[in-house]
């Protein structure tokens, strides 16, 4: 239990400062708050908007009233965060589960930080874990608490299933962030559906030793997503090539999907700084949303 809290606090530290030092500016202009909410009533002024004439406080009082309205600041953030056994690649600090999770973290903490409620699944091709968006620290520490205890359940993954199980318990427009490899290929109409209602921005993981650049012999390998082994010839160009273009098929596929449904979209890779990956993407996607 005392180790466990040593690695909570540890990615506390670690997050909670990347935060404040680089990535709390990004986080607030990307997602300071969406839509108005109501603030007051007041007499009508000639000039003014007919359509924001509050028709039932103008009756009880004669005299016309219109509605004004602010800005609303508060908003809910949902980590949606893919756990399956293809997302535990990697060695040391590029491994992808390693990765997403200080992701989550930091997501996290920024939403805190901004006053903004965050919740989170862990998902495999079923729900593994689900904390409802609310605000503190105690419940971020929770989440993280959660992410570095987590038992792996189904090494398979339904990307589309997890999607459409979260949306509905969500009524209020939300941003949503799905953390994933996408090694699947059936979630296109979950995520049309979402962005609909939703903001949405998807992060892919990958890490470049995926990707098989030459021949080390035959080697027993397991596959995450079924827990099946296979042996693997990896001296066999034929396989070397579509196991790379499988990869790089994904990419263009998320890629096209993104543009249809107008979903912002970062591949991240683990092997990098990732922090600086997440701060030139939304820095971009900011000054994109500006010229809008």
């Amino acid at each position: 239990m005392k180790e466990l809290l040593k690695k909570v606090r540890r990615i506390e530290i670690k997050t909670r400062r990347l935060v404040d030092s680089t990535f709390a500016g990004e986080y607030h202009s990307a997602f300071k708050g969406q839509g108005l909410e109501f603030d007051e009533v007041r007499p009508y002024q000639p000039g003014d908007d007919i359509r924001s004439i509050d028709w039932n406080v103008t009756a009880k009082t004669g005299e016309a009233y219109i509605k004004k309205f602010k800005e609303e600041r508060e908003q809910t953030m949902f980590v949606l965060f893919d756990i399956s056994g293809s997302e535990d690649f990697g060695a040391g600090e590029s491994n992808k589960l390693k990765v997403g999770t200080e992701i989550a973290a930091i997501m996290a903490f920024s939403a805190m930080k901004n006053n903004d409620k965050i919740g989170l699944a862990t998902f495999s091709d079923k729900i593994e874990r689900f904390y409802t968006p609310q605000k503190g620290r105690q419940h971020i520490l929770a989440i993280i608490k959660g992410l570095l205890t987590h038992k792996q359940g189904s090494l398979k993954t339904d990307i589309g299933f997890a999607v459409d199980r979260v949306r509905r318990t969500m009524n209020r427009k939300s941003l949503f962030i799905l953390v994933s490899d996408f090694l699947d290929d059936r979630y296109e109409k979950s995520l049309k559906r979402l962005s609909m209602r939703h903001e949405v921005i998807l992060i892919r993981l990958f890490n470049p030793a995926e990707v098989i650049s030459g021949g080390f012999g035959t080697v027993p390998v397991v596959d995450a997503e079924s827990g099946n082994m296979v042996w693997i010839n990896t001296g066999d160009g034929g396989y070397r090539q579509a196991m790379n273009q499988r990869f790089e098929e994904i990419g263009s596929n998320l890629q096209a999907l993104s543009k249809r449904h107008r979903i912002d979209m970062l591949t991240l890779d683990t092997s990098g700084d990732y922090v600086m990956q997440l701060e030139k993407f939304f820095r971009r996607r900011n000054s994109r949303r500006a010229k809008a």
